[in-house]
């Protein structure tokens, strides 16, 4: 009973929270905006490929949404109890899969399990990497029983501000996420194709990274799933409550 209510609740609160990230006039009717601090975790290893790309992509989720994020990334180490003011936390990495140790493994299924959301973004370009299965295998530990699989192409994470139909990044490995349900979310998202590589950008050249094969039109993709991901990681599946199809499909009409 007091599990039910809790889920409950939480839905109740993504409800509201969600109608103030989706828009500025669903904003101004709840009378409140949503705020964002991105999280990244840090590791021995590749933890940073792209270094660039937060304070980039931050500025796009500002000026495209009315979600308020802070002005930095707040980086955090494994085990850090402070991952549980933040429901957002991103894991990237290149080459080897992100060791946290048993006291980081035993914090991120705490969170996973009380409405946190990660994604996890391969930087390295290539299919079935040592970091992608390395992901697999640590959600495999923190989440046992709930396999990495595709994420269907009517997931609410296409879906949560943009309607998309794929999930670049810099490369094209795989043209889907993986994901991890639990219950009727998805708290945990693996990206194979360095979505923050599209991101990454000198303050002085422009952006890092050339977008293969599909160039400018393929990182604005990559900017507009970046938005999705921080949106449901706000809004859960909030999007998808029976009020909104005629939105959603009003907006897939004029795609």
């Amino acid at each position: 009973m007091a599990h039910d209510a809790g889920l409950w609740s939480r839905r109740r609160f993504l409800a509201v929270l969600g109608a103030a990230a989706l828009g500025p006039g669903l904003a101004r009717g709840y009378g409140l905006r949503s705020y964002f601090t991105w999280t990244q975790l840090r590791y021995p290893g590749a933890w940073d490929p792209n270094p660039r790309a937060a304070g980039r992509f931050l500025r796009e989720l500002a000026r495209r949404t009315s979600v308020e994020p802070a002005g930095r990334r707040r980086v955090l180490d494994p085990g850090d109890p402070g991952l549980f003011e933040l429901p957002f936390l991103y894991v990237a990495g290149r080459f080897g899969p992100p060791e946290l140790g048993p006291a980081g493994e035993e914090v991120l299924a705490r969170y996973l399990e009380h409405g946190g959301f990660v994604l996890f973004d391969d930087a390295t370009g290539v299919a079935d990497s040592g970091f992608a299965e390395g992901v697999e295998d640590l959600l495999g530990r923190v989440m046992p029983g709930r396999p990495l699989t595709p994420l269907p192409a009517d997931h609410t994470v296409y879906q949560s501000f943009y309607l998309l139909s794929g999930a670049p990044g810099r490369v094209l490995v795989k043209p889907f996420l993986y994901g991890v349900d639990r219950e009727d979310l998805t708290p945990a998202v693996l990206s194979v194709n360095d979505l923050s590589g599209a991101w990454d950008a000198d303050p002085v050249a422009g952006f890092t990274h050339p977008c293969v094969p599909g160039g400018e039109r393929q990182r604005e993709l990559a900017f507009r799933l970046g938005v999705n991901l921080v949106l449901y990681a706000l809004t859960g599946n909030y999007k998808k409550d029976q009020v909104h199809i005629p939105f959603i499909l009003k907006r897939r009409q004029r795609r």
